[in-house]
């Protein structure tokens, strides 16, 4: 039974590219799978670290429109002091509670005093120069059905939504191009054995042409065909070990530890060939278009800008109103500045203004109104081009992963026939009823046949996680699979 031991086989990268390895073990092949790449990779990966940063971007978004309507405390402060005479001593305090229907009720903290205090700041020495004003302030045009601190917050709201289908975009993009770069890794380490079988072969042909000519069964023209193929077999090698080194280096990329430090594969490490992934069946194919037209990252994203743009298309209606502003204030009432309850008379003791404005060809207002119902109207064109775009994906995606899954049987039933020609004429060879260049022929063509399917098994493996990637599926419908993480 297969062990995956990450602490085997996976070593932090210290310094400019220097490996610590006095505390490594000596061990034998150890296996990598896809699915301990994933879960590496969704815990310490820096782009799936940032993507989750959209999300807390969002949070203090709204949080930052919610403050809108946080209560506020102001302080209005004159002092004029002029030969030791004391003109004027103005203070005005303030608390507002800013509301989400845009009535705002305010309470007002006065005391003036001094020798020049003009008439209509003036509060009788009776009342210890003090008042206390209890009053709202209403918009009874513009802002009365809804004002920019609304709109402010519908628009964050809407941001949240935008957020959440960005992560699922980038945490299912990052997963995909690490599935793609596995499935390479382990592409180019078949090719790479198998070039370890044929180098094999041909020095043991090279091995016993010598033989042969030594007993003058053989050629000199014999030999050098055998050595020929000896070094064209090692020079592939070569080349496929090469791209093998450097599929693992793209895959290492990948893998972190926590406080974000890069591990380097150790050199034992070889891929595995479990697979995460069921082919999609025809069953599952009608669901997986539902939902990519209504929950894939990109339909999201483009329904949190629809939400956006009817909230601005509310406030654009809204600001044609003309403005009027009422205040209405009772003056020490309910309450005086003892804090002594009094009763509520709307006709005596209060203040009251009107604020109006309107501009009269509301050209502003107007134009924004206009380019505010064209940007939605060309959201919802674009909602539509995507969702039409996005369904033709999913039935290709679909038909290729379901077209790989039945050519890799016809490739590998080329392959195991090509393989037994293989055997065939190096039997026949031993017997002395064939040539190397025959022999050749026929490894060359296995080699290829052989080759084609492993291109076929990795194209099909990358093609069932594309389904789910080009359907939208958060983290790749793995959510089950690597309960550690969260579904964004």
């Amino acid at each position: 039974m297969r062990r995956y031991l990450l602490a085997i086989f996976l070593i932090p990268i210290l310094g400019a590219g220097q490996v610590n390895t006095t505390d490594s073990i000596a061990i034998d092949t150890s296996f990598l799978t896809l699915e301990t790449v994933l879960k590496m990779s969704l815990s310490y990966h820096p782009i799936v670290k940032q993507a989750d940063l959209l999300n807390e971007n969002a949070r203090a978004t709204l949080r930052e429109a919610r403050g809108q309507l946080d209560p506020k405390v102001e302080l209005d402060y004159d002092l004029k002091d002029f030969k030791e005479t004391e003109y004027y001593n103005l203070l005005k305090t303030t608390f507002k509670i800013p509301t989400y229907i845009g009535i705002d009720p305010k309470i007002e903290f006065i005391q003036n005093t001094g020798d020049f205090v003009s008439r209509e700041n003036l509060i009788p020495d009776a009342n210890d120069n003090q008042q206390v004003a209890v009053g709202i302030s209403v918009p009874l045009g513009k802002g009365l059905f809804f004002d920019e601190r609304r709109n402010m917050i519908k628009r964050a709201d809407a941001f949240s939504q935008i957020a959440a289908a960005e992560q699922v975009k980038e945490v299912n993009k990052i997963l995909f191009t690490i599935i793609k770069d596995y499935w390479n890794w382990y592409l180019y380490y078949q090719k790479s054995q198998l070039m370890i079988q044929a180098i094999d072969l041909a020095q043991n042909l090279f091995d016993r042409t010598l033989i042969d000519f030594e007993f003058g069964e053989a050629a000199v023209v014999d030999t050098l065909q055998a050595k020929i193929n000896l070094q064209k077999r090692t020079v592939d090698y070569r080349n496929t070990l090469l791209e093998f080194e450097l599929a693992k280096l793209n895959l290492a990329k990948h893998l972190w530890s926590e406080n974000l430090v890069p591990l380097e594969l150790f050199p034992g490490v070889l891929p595995d060939s479990l697979t995460l992934f069921d082919t999609p069946q025809d069953s599952e194919l009608k669901q997986g278009i539902e939902f990519a037209l209504t929950s894939h990252p990109q339909i999201n994203k483009l329904e949190g800008k629809r939400n956006q743009l009817d909230a601005d298309l509310k406030w654009a209606k809204e600001s044609i109103k003309p403005q009027v502003d009422l205040s209405y204030s009772l003056i020490d009432a309910p309450i005086d500045p003892d804090f002594n309850g009094r009763g509520v008379e709307f006709g005596e003791n209060y203040k009251m203004g009107i604020d109006f404005s309107f501009p009269i060809l509301l050209r502003k207002e107007r134009g924004k109104l206009q380019q505010t119902r064209l940007k939605l109207q060309s959201n919802e064109y674009e909602i539509a081009q995507s969702q039409i775009a996005i369904k033709n994906d999913v039935l290709g995606a679909f038909a290729q992963s379901t077209t790989f899954q039945a050519l890799l049987i016809q490739y590998q039933g080329v392959s195991q026939n090509y393989r037994r020609l293989l055997d065939a004429e190096i039997i026949n060879l031993q017997n002395g009823e064939t040539d190397l260049f025959k022999l050749n022929i026929q490894q060359d063509k296995y080699i290829e046949a052989q080759t084609d399917y492993f291109e076929a098994f990795t194209k099909w493996e990358k093609s069932k996680a594309e389904y789910y990637h080009i359907t939208g599926v958060p983290i790749l419908g793995l959510s089950d699979v690597f309960s550690i993480v969260n579904n964004p």
